[in-house]
């Protein structure tokens, strides 16, 4: 599960940054898309759309839980900043987990500013 949830995820990505590419006059959505060349891939748009993996769950009502993780994931990574820890390898893994937990929160929307900030870095 923990492979699969690391190549969805890098999956979804790039899937954002190569839809932005192809976006225009002819095609203005992933329906679109699908569409026009004719794939018939239900749960691959449903990953899509929820913009996680299948293994990622919803917060099931969680809130606190999903908060307490957040702000110490969060707490975490600026902690390994301020320490000058800047190799990948150690700051990619607790990054990685910041954003499935953010994305596990029903209660964000997907146009929150610290979402996307993290999904920057």
């Amino acid at each position: 599960p923990r492979r699969y949830t690391a190549a969805c995820s890098r999956l979804l990505v790039q899937f954002k940054a190569a839809l932005k590419q192809v976006q225009g006059a002819e095609i203005s959505s992933i329906d679109e898309f699908c569409r026009k060349f004719r794939l018939d891939c239900p749960l691959a748009m449903e990953r899509i759309k929820e913009d996680r993996p299948i293994t990622i769950k919803d917060d099931k009502g969680n809130l606190n839980r999903c908060i307490a993780d957040i702000v110490s994931l969060f707490i975490t990574v600026m902690d390994k900043l301020r320490l000058e820890i800047r190799a990948m390898d150690e700051i990619q893994p607790d990054l990685r987990e910041l954003m499935e937990t953010m994305n596990r929160m029903s209660h964000l929307p997907p146009d929150f500013e610290g979402r996307q900030k993290v999904n920057q870095w």
